[in-house]
């Protein structure tokens, strides 16, 4: 469990954290497109290079990897097979980590000057958020192959990101648009998925 936790560190700190990709961005602007078609990367009609499309398919993939359907069965597996006094990661302490990282500035925007130019939520955080989103309520929504518990502590992960995304609407915070945007439709996708699931027959 030290080392799946050491990893899940790792990638929380170097892959889904805010400041993972906060680097100058005269850098970005060195990263040129493809032309060709190769292993690994598709030939692009773009003339510059596809920034958000490349860094959130990387975090997806990453993601993909760490909740597919196989790997959360074999956590749930290995959960029943261990006696209680020993510790194992948990499928219920992964999806929890990884919202915690994921959607971290629920809990730390405070006021500030945000604005469009400068928002409480970046681009690439909307997106990897949006991203996390789809996947918890296909989880919830019975949409993927996973363990029952994980379809409950998916939606359980849900309730908890529309409460954080209503407080932060609803406190003092002067949000930037895009970022009020986003948490108002955070709020309002996790509402029909709540909706949704009253219809699904349950196990």
């Amino acid at each position: 469990a030290k080392k799946q936790r050491d990893t899940l560190e790792l990638l929380q700190k170097e892959v889904f954290a805010a400041d993972a990709y906060n680097y100058p961005p005269e850098i970005y602007a060195f990263l040129a497109s493809t032309n060709w078609r190769h292993w690994g990367s598709n030939s692009t009609n773009r003339k510059d290079f596809p920034f958000h499309d490349f860094i959130l398919m990387w975090q997806t993939r990453t993601l993909d990897g760490m909740i597919s359907s196989t790997n959360l069965q074999r956590i749930a597996d290995t959960e029943a097979k261990t006696p209680p006094d020993q510790d194992v990661l948990t499928n219920a302490e992964l999806l929890e980590r990884l919202s915690d990282s994921i959607f971290s500035e629920l809990d730390t925007v405070k006021e500030g000057e945000f604005t469009a130019r400068k928002p409480a939520i970046s681009s690439l955080r909307r997106n990897l958020q949006r991203s996390m989103l789809e996947r918890l309520a296909n989880f919830a929504m019975g949409r993927a192959t996973v363990p029952n518990d994980v379809r409950a502590i998916a939606y359980a992960e849900l309730s908890s990101l529309k409460d954080g995304a209503a407080k932060l609407l609803g406190g003092g915070v002067k949000l930037d648009p895009y970022s009020r945007a986003h948490l108002e439709e955070m709020r309002r996708t996790i509402e029909k998925v709540e909706e949704a699931s009253l219809t699904l027959a349950r196990p």
